[in-house]
């Protein structure tokens, strides 16, 4: 385990990595942080201080980290600005005269030098040089921590016995091992989770403990990703990770906990980090005409990875406003540039990708949901028009032409004997169709509304319309699974009023009826995009709340 650390280590850059696994590593450690690094704040040398017992001679000290990333050669010692050298001069100079408080002052203390790299054979004459010179005339400390003893106080203080047994260290090599096969469904990554958080008593100690380390799992699963050019394990294995934690905390209401919940936020920042790498990587594609298609080149494929795009990017969106400060012009909220920009890039795939409007399974209705949701709220409304327009006609047509209809199976198995084998599609149900009427509502379309409650009705004069709601019940199952199968209830055989007024006030009817968002944990602790993951994680249905409220707030 001590060579994937290693070599995780060397990839990390200083700032944001580097130095939170070290922040991370000293409070394993016991030793309490004073300050952390600070991009553009004047820190005279020191990146990060802390005060605790030195793991050497037990004594209580008061640490200065020097944060340098890479081996340190002679460029990094010397002669350049923001040198090592440097930074222990300032440390020295100017930081323990003028910058520490009288109480810190008297305290023994040690100055390290950590890097995620090595210390090279010709500036080591220097660094002890420069250690014996300070350390006669101020009694201070010296130390380095390069890659091999960072490594080892990783291994020691973030994946000891206790928290980090054999058999979760298996689990973990195995995931790395797997992580570059196209067919890995990440089951040992996930056995991991559920042994750490589930399968244990822990002390309140030992759960901030359990936290930084399964962020830190998902660090290496994310560089490892990375390396192999297939960074959606890497997204899938963040969502996994995100919903489990949340379902962890929930029944205790470890909300309240800051701590606690400053480390869920920790693993959701890495988690929109994730997000944010795996939509550059597609983000060109999104321009270009079948920029998808080179992926995945057939009748089934195609329009799978299709919708799955639209949700990631959907869900990419919101993650990005979930940690943007939110600004208002009179009762406007400006949308934040980053996510204007996914917005774009969905509304292009969109547009390019003609197999965006042929679904194939009526599920993808959660992957049309997330879309629209973003498309709406980024006041796209434009295309989010045109999307459902196109989406109405290429399912009543496709039906028309070759009796293909979304299918209510999940089962890759089911939509392979009706696309290859020709066979017809059962569509006796559709909860797609009922959503999308709902969208129309929501977008104020009512001459759409009706073209396409004429044509639906005269297509499949049979056809069941169904809406799913969530119940009292559905946060003990959608963060661990499909809560469709085990809770919440299905209102189906909905009418479609003639009038477009009427079907309105029918949907907010409802939505004072069915659904009580306000009692939802993900909606009392201000993380709403908690329950789109799960939607998309695990394929259960949008709360319908989530579309509805835009209607509820027109009529304000």
């Amino acid at each position: 385990m001590i060579l994937i650390i290693r070599e995780y280590l060397s990839m990390l850059k200083e700032s944001g990595e580097l130095d939170a696994l070290l922040t991370d590593l000293i409070m394993s450690m016991d030793m309490k942080p004073l300050s952390k690094p600070q991009k553009g704040a004047r820190q005279y040398g020191v990146d990060l201080a802390a005060i605790g017992l030195d793991p050497d001679d037990d004594a209580e000290k008061l640490f200065l980290f020097v944060i340098k990333q890479g081996n340190i050669n002679r460029n990094t010692w010397d002669g350049q600005q923001q040198s090592v050298r440097e930074s222990l001069n300032e440390i020295n100079d100017v930081y323990l005269s003028s910058m520490l408080d009288k109480s810190l002052q008297k305290k023994r203390k040690k100055i390290i030098l950590c890097s995620n790299g090595d210390l090279a054979q010709n500036v080591r004459a220097n660094w002890v040089g420069f250690k014996e010179d300070k350390s006669k005339h101020n009694e201070i400390e010296y130390d380095f921590w390069g890659g091999d003893a960072l490594s080892a106080l990783v291994e020691k203080y973030l994946l000891n016995e206790f928290l980090f047994p054999e058999l979760v260290q298996k689990q973990m090599r195995k995931t790395l091992a797997f992580l570059d096969l196209d067919d890995y469904d990440l089951t040992h990554f996930y056995q991991l989770i559920e042994e750490l958080l589930f399968n244990r008593d822990l002390s309140k100690k030992d759960q901030l403990k359990i936290l930084r380390l399964l962020n830190l799992c998902l660090n290496l699963v994310f560089h490892w990703a990375q390396e192999a050019n297939n960074l959606k394990p890497a997204l899938l294995a963040s969502e996994r990770l995100v919903l489990r934690v949340w379902d962890w905390m929930r029944p205790k209401s470890l909300f309240l906990n800051k701590k606690i919940f400053r480390e869920f936020c920790k693993i959701f920042i890495t988690q929109t980090k994730i997000y944010g790498n795996y939509f550059k990587k597609i983000q060109k594609h999104c321009y270009i005409e079948d920029g998808l298609y080179g992926y995945r080149a057939e009748q089934i494929e195609y329009p799978l990875l299709t919708f799955e795009q639209i949700g990631i990017l959907g869900i990419a969106g919101f993650e990005f406003l979930n940690h943007s400060a939110m600004k208002h012009e009179g009762n406007k909220i400006v949308v934040p540039e980053n996510v204007s920009i996914v917005t774009d890039s969905l509304a292009n795939l969109i547009h390019n990708n003609k197999s965006s409007y042929n679904p194939l399974f009526d599920g993808h209705v959660i992957d049309i949901c997330l879309g629209l949701l973003l498309l709406n709220f980024a006041n796209r409304k434009g295309e989010a028009e045109q999307w459902l327009s196109s989406l109405f006609q290429s399912i009543i047509l496709n039906y028309k032409l070759r009796k293909k209809f979304p299918i209510l199976s999940d089962s890759y198995e089911d939509l392979v004997d009706i696309e290859v084998e020709s066979t017809y599609t059962n569509f006796e149900a559709s909860t797609l169709l009922s959503v999308m009427f709902e969208w129309c509502v929501v977008l104020n379309l009512p001459n759409g509304y009706r073209n396409a409650r004429d044509s639906v009705i005269s297509t499949f004069p049979d056809v069941n319309l169904q809406t799913w709601y969530p119940d009292e019940d559905i946060e003990q199952y959608m963060y661990k699974g499909n809560a469709l199968v085990e809770s919440g209830s299905m209102r189906h055989s909905i009418l479609l009023p003639d009038d477009f007024n009427n079907f309105k006030k029918q949907i907010l009817e409802e939505l004072k009826r069915e659904e009580h968002p306000d009692k939802l944990s993900f909606i009392i602790n201000g993380m709403p995009i908690i329950g789109l993951i799960a939607s998309r994680h695990f394929r259960t249905p949008v709360f319908p709340f989530f579309w509805r409220a835009y209607i509820q707030n027109e009529q304000k």
